[in-house]
C-alpha cells in the first residue's frame, strides 16, 4: 500500500513538472488583457469648414491610453480587440491644412478595432526544442483595423466631429515576470505608433 502511494505521489509530481516545463508564454488557451500608453496614428474621415472653403484634416501622432484583449485560437495565433481614449493639444506644425507652418488643432479621439497576432517566438521554441525562455518571453507580429470618432477643435474654425479610420501592422514583445503578469511594448502604424504597458493573463 505504501509503495502504491509513493508511486501515485511521484506520478502526480512528475505530471506537474512536465506541465510546468512545457508551459509557454502563449498557448491556444491563452487569454490576456493589456493596458498601454503611448502614441497612435489615425486618419480622419471628413473635411473641416474654414471660413469659405472645406479643407481636408490630416492626422498627426496623438497620445493614447489603449486597452487590448487577445484570445488564443491556435497555438501561435490570437485574435482580439482594442479600445482607446486619447488626443493632443494644439501646437504649431502639421494641422488643419496638413502642411508645416500652420496652426494645428486640439483633438480628443475614441478608437475601437480588432486585431490578430502571430506569436512566432513560440513557434521557434517548439520547432527547435531550444531553451529560449519561451515560458517568459512572447514576441509577436500582427495587424489591426478599426474606426471611431474624433472631436476636433481647429485653431481658426469651428469644432467638428469626424470619423476615424486606421489599419496597419504592428510588432510587440511581452515579458512575464510572474505566471500571470507581464510588461510589454509595441510599435507599428495605426492603433500604435509606439506604446508600453502591462499585461494580465486571465
Amino acid at each position: 500500500m505504501k509503495k502504491i502511494a509513493v508511486v501515485l505521489v511521484a506520478s502526480i509530481l512528475a505530471t506537474f513538472t512536465v506541465q510546468e516545463i512545457q508551459a509557454q508564454a502563449w498557448e491556444k488557451e491563452t487569454k490576456v488583457i493589456s493596458i498601454n500608453v503611448g502614441g497612435a496614428n489615425y486618419f480622419h474621415v471628413g473635411r473641416i469648414y474654414n471660413g469659405s472653403i472645406y479643407r481636408n484634416y490630416y492626422s498627426p501622432i496623438t497620445g493614447e491610453l489603449l486597452v487590448q484583449g487577445e484570445f488564443g485560437v491556435h497555438d501561435y495565433v490570437g485574435v482580439g480587440f482594442s479600445a482607446g481614449f486619447g488626443g493632443r493639444d494644439r501646437y504649431r506644425g502639421w494641422g488643419l491644412y496638413g502642411g508645416y507652418g500652420y496652426y494645428g488643432s486640439s483633438e480628443i479621439n475614441v478608437p475601437v478595432g480588432v486585431l490578430a497576432n502571430f506569436h512566432f517566438y513560440q513557434l521557434i521554441a517548439d520547432k527547435t526544442g531550444s531553451d529560449i525562455h519561451a515560458d517568459k518571453l512572447d514576441i509577436y507580429a500582427g495587424v489591426s483595423v478599426g474606426s471611431g470618432v474624433a472631436i476636433i477643435n481647429p485653431a481658426f474654425s469651428n469644432p467638428a466631429i469626424l470619423a476615424l479610420a486606421y489599419g496597419g501592422p504592428h510588432a510587440g514583445i511581452r515579458y512575464y515576470f510572474t505566471d500571470k503578469i507581464a510588461v510589454n511594448g509595441e510599435f507599428g502604424y495605426g492603433k500604435t505608433f509606439a506604446n508600453a504597458g502591462i499585461v494580465f493573463k486571465l
